[in-house]
């Protein structure tokens, strides 16, 4: 089993280009939800016809556990800004996750606190915090052709395919929020962003839900959403610089998460199989899919490849599994061929055969010990000098290669915001000559440690390096910390003025959020579509609605 190497993955590009797959979180959420059939049921609903008042939602796991969703809905205001951005005052909706039952008080607080967000408390036993705005032209006319007791026109939603877009998802301590690491062994929503992709799937209810209503307030005899625009409409999202921050902190959860996938898809590359197996003909199943579901994408990309081309190619893939099955005489390795071919398409279009060559692969019963990390690990002091500079040979030949010479190479610095708590990048030569530098600076730091460890005696411990040279501190302790793991840092030099932070932005949308759809919102911002496709509440209590890859667009 091959897999492949990090130079390969881990450049912003390819990351990038990684697709939704059977393991990303909001896939994991439903298919445990499916499995398990979760009941999700409606048990407030207080809103008026402008879409102002409070609504709650149940959410049957077990005898043993239960959550509820408590929503505050506002009606958008003439001159009152609505912005995604943390620092605004007014969304159209904001609500709280809870550990069972909410009951009047913990409401109360959350209805008091929430507003406040960075001055607010949450209720215990609060897991999520989160906050979403309608996308007003996609609602507006959702609730006109509902009201007219008509389906909206696919054509215009097709185009957006939601209803609410959200803005914030806090959680794990935000707020006063409930810490992911107090989370129970048998809780339910022990496997990471769980808890932030419920959060996410009853929004979306809600969007869907109040927009029926609102008809509903219009004309009594409104139509209801039919049950493929139910599906088809998912949750917007918007994400940016932040991530890119995350990445930096969070190495050993991005190596755990593609390691599970690219072992995965060597295991799927390496199956024998005969030209008429099961396999081949649910893979032949999804290529028809994903064709039709690339030909209708009405989203406009940027850096990406369009939607068309892409539909094309996959058409390509498909014709050339029928010719390779036709020709097999003896069980064989068609799918590694048919990898093997692929590379000569669009990355994007690749990527795509491979989260279809993942669901070939049965899934594993226990997502939540496969993606759990621990990021506190140690560094050894002991480590000999001769060893990191092995390390850094073997490892961080990107880095040490990178010409600092150039005019572009250390342009951007990347810090917080003093107003807005919010991560940003700009030039070096605007900033302040002392502020909070949070830039992974790898190139920069390795090409002026590396000439240090070469003057040190080879036996000589990293530990007594760094007592004498503590500006390396951080930067060693990564190396160690780091050395037995593939694919934990983005291959890229992030101060360079060429470095385009949507890659990575779109690397926790797409591959593990799972969202579909995800174009860049310039190089500082990704938006797309959560749950898109998804089963409704009624398919998840029936056991039903697994299979929602490609959604087809409904017909007007």
């Amino acid at each position: 089993m091959q897999l492949r190497d990090p130079g390969v993955v881990m450049t912003p590009d390819a990351l990038g280009a990684l697709q939704p797959t059977r393991f990303s979180a909001s896939r994991t959420l439903v298919n445990k939800m499916v499995q398990e059939r979760w009941v999700i049921s409606r048990a407030e609903f207080e809103i008026d016809a402008y879409g102002q008042g409070n609504a709650r939602y149940h959410v049957a796991v077990n005898d043993d556990w239960s959550f509820e969703f408590v929503v505050f809905s506002n009606a958008p205001e003439e001159g009152v800004e609505r912005t995604d951005r943390i620092i605004g005052s007014h969304w159209d909706m904001m609500g709280a996750l809870i550990e069972g039952a909410a009951g009047g008080e913990r409401i109360e607080q959350t209805k008091r606190e929430l507003p406040k967000l960075y001055g607010g408390r949450a209720a215990p036993g609060t897991l999520i915090w989160c906050r979403a705005n309608r996308s007003m032209r996609a609602f507006d006319l959702t609730v006109e052709s509902l009201s007219r007791g008509e389906q909206p026109p696919a054509r215009v939603l097709g185009a957006v395919c939601y209803l609410m877009r959200n803005t914030g998802l806090d959680g794990n301590g935000t707020f006063g929020t409930r810490s992911f690491a107090a989370y129970e062994s048998e809780h339910p929503l022990r496997t990471p962003y769980h808890a932030q992709m419920l959060t996410s799937y009853l929004m979306r209810e809600f969007s869907l839900d109040l927009a029926e209503h609102m008809a509903a307030a219009v004309d009594p005899n409104a139509a209801q959403l039919s049950h493929e625009f139910r599906r088809f409409l998912g949750l917007g999202n918007a994400s940016g610089l932040g991530l890119v921050l995350f990445a930096k902190n969070h190495p050993r959860m991005v190596d755990r998460w593609i390691s599970l996938r690219e072992s995965s898809l060597a295991e799927a590359r390496d199956l024998v199989l005969a030209a008429d197996a099961p396999e081949l003909d649910r893979l032949d199943a999804l290529l028809e899919r994903a064709i039709n579901y690339k030909a209708q994408d009405r989203m406009r990309y940027t850096y990406q490849p369009a939607a068309a081309l892409v539909s094309g190619e996959l058409a390509e893939l498909r014709s050339r599994l029928a010719s390779m099955r036709v020709s097999a005489i003896e069980p064989g390795s068609l799918l590694d061929s048919l990898y093997r071919a692929s590379a000569a398409l669009t990355s994007e279009t690749q990527e795509i055969l491979c989260a279809m060559l993942l669901e070939l692969l049965p899934m594993p019963d226990d997502m939540s010990s496969l993606v759990t990390v621990d990021e506190h690990a140690t560094a050894d002091p002991a480590t000999p000098v001769s060893e990191l500079l092995n390390i850094i040979a073997e490892d961080y030949g990107w880095a040490t290669d990178v010409d600092l010479d150039e005019p572009s190479a250390l342009h951007f610095a990347w810090y917080k915001s003093a107003n807005a708590e919010e991560p940003r990048r700009g030039p070096l030569k605007d900033l302040p000559d002392a502020f909070d530098d949070m830039t992974l600076d790898l190139p920069q730091k390795l090409q002026q440690l590396v000439p240090l460890l070469r003057d040190s005696d080879p036996d000589r411990t990293t530990g007594s390096v760094v007592r004498q040279h503590p500006e390396f501190r951080a930067t060693v302790e990564r190396l160690l910390a780091l050395r037995d793991t593939g694919y934990h840092t983005v291959w890229a030099n992030t101060r360079d003025e060429h470095f385009n932070p949507a890659h990575i932005i779109r690397l926790f949308n797409s591959a593990f959020y799972g969202l579909d759809k995800t174009k860049e919102d310039g190089p500082v911002g990704v938006v797309g579509v959560l749950f898109h496709g998804a089963p409704t509440p009624a398919d998840i209590a029936s056991g039903t609605g697994q299979d929602w890859l490609f959604p087809t667009e409904p017909e007007d």
